[in-house]
């Protein structure tokens, strides 16, 4: 196994039909957000990773933006690209860790979007991700990290949890190891009668400590808020979005 291979080489392959149970109008509402927040306009460039089967990508590119996406996963990298090409939309796609992507100040805006972050061992490869993405951007550019909320996690935190969409069944069981805040997840998945098993490990954060991360690397002007209507995180709030930019050239 290469040092840049982990647990989500067999469980997003897996998991894609998971991703029905988003309607369509949530995620119009969070590309709406993301383009106010990321002041994203027609002509802009957006990095967008891991960008998965394009479920953020492909709205905001048939609105003018110029997307690249970068996902590990070859077969949503796949769908992007076959949906994008329908569309009659040129995107830019490309196969990579998350950790080893090398642009350099090539982007208006930047996203990490739907908590696809926190799946490495060691912590120092989370600090990684937000470096990558904070050389990325063109200075004054900036970045959206969409991720739970730790503090929403433990005031609501089951030891299981069960769903279905399109006649695939999951369930997980978990457990939340307090020293390393990793939530350690065995998944099921069952579809057309057989059941496969996966391993899930995530690090969850709290605000302050994604404050604290963003700053390390020098994002500045940082915010969060606890969903796109703008209303503070909390342990009520499930989610969090957090932006911050690169500094302009003096």
């Amino acid at each position: 196994m290469s040092k840049d291979s982990g647990w989500w080489d067999n469980f997003f392959p897996e998991f894609r039909p998971f991703f029905g149970l988003v309607s369509q109008r949530e995620t119009n509402n969070h590309v709406r957000y993301i383009m106010e927040k990321l002041n994203l306009k027609p002509g802009k460039k957006f990095l967008d990773c891991p960008c998965g089967i394009g479920r953020v990508g492909l709205p905001l590119a048939k609105k003018g933006i110029k997307v690249t996406g970068v996902d590990i996963t070859q077969s949503y990298l796949d769908e992007f690209g076959s949906k994008a090409k329908k569309s009659g939309l040129s995107i830019d796609l490309s196969r990579a860790d998350m950790r080893r992507i090398n642009f350099n100040s090539e982007f208006d805006a930047a996203g990490n979007l739907w908590t696809s972050f926190g799946y490495f061992e060691n912590e120092s490869d989370h600090q990684l991700v937000l470096k990558k993405m904070y050389k990325a951007l063109k200075p004054g550019g900036k970045f959206m990290l969409h991720v739970i909320n730790r503090d929403w996690i433990m005031a609501n935190y089951q030891s299981h949890g069960w769903q279905e969409v399109a006649g695939v069944k999951s369930m997980e069981k978990r457990y939340f190891d307090y020293r390393t805040s990793i939530n350690h997840g065995t998944w099921y998945i069952i579809k057309d009668g057989r059941e496969k098993t996966f391993e899930a490990n995530i690090r969850m954060y709290s605000f302050h400590e994604l404050i604290a991360m963003f700053e390390k690397v020098g994002f500045i002007d940082i915010e969060g808020y606890g969903s796109i209507k703008n209303e503070p995180i909390s342990r009520e709030r499930m989610m969090m979005f957090i932006t911050g930019a690169r500094p302009r050239r003096k």
